[in-house]
């Protein structure tokens, strides 16, 4: 499950366990609304069932209800990789001590949208479901510069264990439109439809088992479900 997915459904209903659930369990809950009126004594009953509503209704259309459908179409672009690579979902990494950013910025931690642990190496993966009006309003914080900290991060966590090893630091654009940065040579950008052939131009340098250890390494750092 998508790292924003678990934020966007943490406040809402118990019964919403997926982004999918949502239009059902808003019916369910107007149903009830609706039967509360014909009944006597079920203030409660409608408080409940309005209370329900609000929490979803507050969410749908949200900068992070929009990010959980990019990042779910991400994951089903990834599934179609064969059972060699192993997508991690939501990595919050913190390191022992505070590393330099372009010697100007302190950082000590990242979450990442996907972690991909493949034969062809290991890819930080930010994903952005970005309009063209929004990206032109500019009201934002650098997605490049948000990539380029997230893969130092996660490269320096990998250190501890694996010398050597290579972090691709990917900006994963649903809409397509956002390109290559001069200044953030590390980012590599690229869109939906593309990722997968991205992926397979790179050349294999993991085997099964250094792939199976970096996975396991990772594993505790992906965010829990609720």
């Amino acid at each position: 499950m998508a790292d924003s997915e678990k934020q966007l459904i943490k406040n809402m209903p118990n019964e919403v366990e997926k982004i999918a659930d949502i239009p059902k369990v808003q019916r369910h809950f107007q149903r009830k609304l609706k039967k509360a009126d014909t009944q006597l004594f079920s203030g409660i009953r409608k408080w409940q069932a309005k209370r329900q509503l609000s929490k979803i209704r507050g969410k749908k259309g949200t900068p992070i209800h929009i990010g959980t459908k990019g990042e779910n179409k991400v994951i089903k672009e990834l599934s179609k990789l064969n059972d060699n690579y192993h997508l991690l979902c939501g990595v919050r990494i913190a390191l022992s001590h505070f590393i330099t950013y372009k010697q100007r910025e302190r950082l000590l931690a990242a979450q990442m949208d996907f972690v991909l642990v493949g034969p062809r190496g290991v890819y930080m993966i930010e994903v952005k479901n970005w309009s063209n009006n929004f990206i032109k309003n500019g009201n934002y914080r650098s997605p490049y510069k948000q990539t380029d900290k997230a893969g130092l991060v996660l490269w320096v966590k990998l250190q501890n264990m694996f010398k050597n090893i290579r972090v691709t630091n990917v900006l994963l654009s649903i809409q397509g439109n956002l390109d290559y940065r001069q200044g953030y040579k590390s980012v590599y950008c690229t869109s939906l439809g593309n990722v997968i052939p991205f992926l397979k131009k790179r050349e294999i340098s993991l085997n099964r088992r250094q792939v199976r250890e970096l996975v396991e390494f990772l594993k505790p750092y992906v965010t829990k479900h609720r």
